[in-house]
């Protein structure tokens, strides 16, 4: 009972101020840009400033909200913009968990059993399990996994951190970012 097209919007638009080098070139430009720099605040500018030869798209208040406060939320975030907010979610980790394993930062059989076991084996399943959870435990406007889900998505969301994200490995070239967006 979501709006198809309010969910749709959000998502379209929620990274679009991404930089190069991901999280890591958004660190970079905050450093070296006068006021700092945040990739929801560039989606947002992108939107509002930049499309259409700089004339804007004319976007609703709650698809701008859902762009602008992807990251964290907001207290008066609509259902769409939670579900893409946790879609999101669901997404990067799923997806970054795969590249480190195809990488060889972690390996496969080192993936915590409970992510195993609860989410599946591989990142089709994975996201398949998380989502189905998701589907089946939202009622009335409220987007929410299953208990057991939910101890399981924010183990996974902690193991990727210290595993993956702070891996000296996946962060030994990090250190080139500033001075490549710098110069």
């Amino acid at each position: 009972r979501l709006n198809e097209d309010l969910t749709e919007a959000i998502a379209l638009g929620h990274d679009l101020g991404h930089t190069p080098f991901g999280h890591a070139g958004e660190r970079a430009l905050d450093r070296i840009h006068p006021g700092g720099f945040k990739h929801y605040e560039q989606s947002l500018r992108v939107v509002d400033v930049l499309e259409r030869d700089g004339r804007g798209l004319n976007l609703c208040y709650e698809t701008r909200m859902g762009i602008l406060n992807h990251t964290v939320g907001a207290p008066d975030d609509t259902p769409e913009a939670t579900t893409v907010r946790l879609c999101d979610r669901i997404a990067y980790i799923n997806h970054d968990l795969d590249d480190s394993i195809r990488a060889g930062i972690i390996k496969a059989e080192s993936v915590p059993e409970i992510i195993r076991t609860n989410c599946g084996e591989r990142n089709s399943e994975r996201i398949d399990s998380l989502i189905q959870d998701l589907i089946s435990n939202s009622r009335d406007g409220v987007m929410q996994m299953s208990p057991k889900m939910k101890e399981t998505f924010d183990f996974f969301h902690k193991y990727m951190y210290a595993d993956v994200y702070k891996n000296p490995v996946a962060k030994r070239e990090e250190s080139k970012v500033d001075g490549i967006l710098a110069d």
